[in-house]
């Protein structure tokens, strides 16, 4: 359920420069309000541990007194955090803290926005009443060769895309279908599977191990792309 009002914004930041393009960012944003601005770590927390009623936070990684790290494990109280930060290694550690999103200075507009959607999603789901159980699929049909199979969803651990046609990875066996990966992602429910590259899609109850943001699985390291971890960490969040 969407707010009436804007959501309420807090910056955390040390560097200037960086500070005040997020706080341009969010005076041009209407679904945002800028409550405070810090450029000292210290300073920030003595206010979030004074002040209720932060819905957003957006929090520098890298500061001198306290890192946006060690601020968010002493905060009692968690809003929807963005981690900022120079360097695209605090993936997993930004997952580990139940951050919503992260980014990467200099902060560009079309990336800011994308978390603020990100962020404000969840914020609307958290005083949105769950919609009544739906039917999830549990088998797809599928045609090789000349067949149509029926595939056990719970069964299939992964799907790679190869040139024209997709290859579906079992438990037991491998299965060659002439299909696209838009195409079937579209077949597949969506609390189960995931696409994490634009070449693989993955049975989130599958997973082995992530490692350098790679998911191994059937003795195979599958590569998280670039802008679909953001969504997956947050995925596998829930699990």
């Amino acid at each position: 359920m969407k707010k009436d009002t804007p959501y309420r914004t807090v910056i955390i930041d040390d560097d200037e420069l960086s500070r005040m393009i997020l706080e341009r960012h969010i005076h041009i944003t209407p679904s945002l309000e800028l409550v405070q601005a810090f450029g000292s770590s210290v300073e920030g927390l003595a206010w979030l541990l004074r002040n209720d009623g932060v819905d957003i936070l957006f929090l520098d990684v890298e500061m001198p007194e306290m890192t946006g790290m060690e601020l968010l494990k002493t905060l009692p109280q968690k809003p929807q955090t963005v981690l900022i930060t120079s360097h695209k290694d605090f993936a997993l550690q930004a997952f580990e803290l139940q951050v919503t999103d992260y980014l990467l200075k200099p902060v560009d507009f079309t990336r800011f926005t994308q978390a603020v959607l990100n962020v404000t999603k969840k914020l609307e789901t958290q005083t949105t009443p769950a919609p009544a159980a739906t039917i999830v699929p549990d088998e797809l049909f599928v045609k090789v060769d000349n067949k149509i199979i029926k595939l056990d969803l719970q069964n299939v651990s992964f799907i790679e895309a190869r040139g024209d046609y997709v290859v579906i990875n079992t438990d037991t066996k491998k299965h060659i279908v002439y299909t696209t990966m838009s195409a079937i992602d579209q077949k597949l429910p969506q609390d189960l599977f995931l696409r994490v590259h634009r070449s693989f899609i993955i049975n989130l109850k599958k997973i082995e191990l992530i490692e350098n943001d790679s998911i191994l699985m059937q003795d195979k390291y599958i590569p998280i792309g670039g802008s679909y971890q953001s969504k997956f960490y947050s995925r596998i969040n829930k699990l």
